[in-house]
C-alpha cells in the first residue's frame, strides 16, 4: 500500500511540529493557549493547520489507492502534498515577518502551500467522484 508511506512520513512531520510546539511552550513558559505571545501563536497555528488538513488528505489518498489509482499518482499526490505542508509551515514559522500581530508582507510561501494543499485535496476528491459516478 503506497499511501501508507505518506501516512508514515506525514506522521513524522506531525511529530516535528508537535515537538517544536512543546519546545516553544517551555521557552515562552506558556502552559495553555498562546500566552499572548506571537511566537507561540505561530507554532500553534503551524501545528494546528497541519492537523486540520492532513487527515482529510490521507483519507482521500487511501480511498483513491483502494479505487486503484496508479501508484505513480499516489506518489505524485503524496510528494506534492508534503511539499505544500512544508511550504506552509516554513512560512508561518520562519519566513513571515510581523509587527505585533500585524503581518508586514504578503505571506507568499503560505499562499503557495495552501494552493498546493487545496489542489491535492480537490483533485483527489474529484477523482473519487468521477470514479463513483462514471466508472
Amino acid at each position: 500500500m503506497t499511501a501508507a508511506l505518506y501516512a508514515a512520513l506525514l506522521g513524522f512531520m506531525l511529530i516535528a511540529l508537535s515537538v517544536n510546539t512543546v519546545i516553544k511552550r517551555r521557552t515562552f513558559r506558556v502552559g495553555l493557549g498562546d500566552g499572548e505571545n506571537m511566537g507561540m501563536t505561530r507554532c500553534m497555528r503551524a501545528h494546528g493547520n497541519f492537523t486540520e488538513y492532513t487527515p482529510v488528505f490521507l483519507i482521500l489518498l487511501i480511498l483513491n489507492e483502494m479505487m486503484r489509482l496508479s501508484p505513480l499518482w499516489i506518489h505524485v499526490f503524496g510528494v506534492t502534498f508534503m511539499a505544500g505542508r512544508l511550504m506552509h509551515a516554513y512560512s508561518i514559522l520562519k519566513a513571515e515577518i510581523y509587527e505585533g500581530h500585524r503581518l508586514t508582507a504578503m505571506p507568499v510561501w503560505r499562499i503557495r502551500g495552501m494552493i498546493v494543499t487545496y489542489g491535492c485535496i480537490g483533485v483527489l476528491g474529484s477523482i473519487l467522484l468521477v470514479k463513483h459516478f462514471f466508472l
